[in-house]
């Protein structure tokens, strides 16, 4: 019987810390072309949510101020 490979103590570490490293493995098979494209879309994603955002804060009536 052969043993079982050991395991990176970061590996475990972050297992038992409850980190998902199968996104980490589900990334690692994409070829670095479509990791940026990836990346880009997700960038694109937040910088249109912090735009929405900020739009929509920008119409909200500000509360009202009280003098202390």
């Amino acid at each position: 019987m052969q043993a079982p490979p050991s395991i990176d103590p970061a590996i475990e570490a972050a297992t038992e810390a409850g980190f998902d490293l199968s996104l980490v493995d589900c990334n690692l098979i994409l070829s670095p072309e479509e990791r940026l494209l990836r990346h880009d879309a997700a960038l694109e994603l937040a910088q249109e949510l912090r735009k929405a955002g900020e739009s929509h804060y920008a119409q909200s009536t500000p509360a009202a101020t009280t003098a202390r």
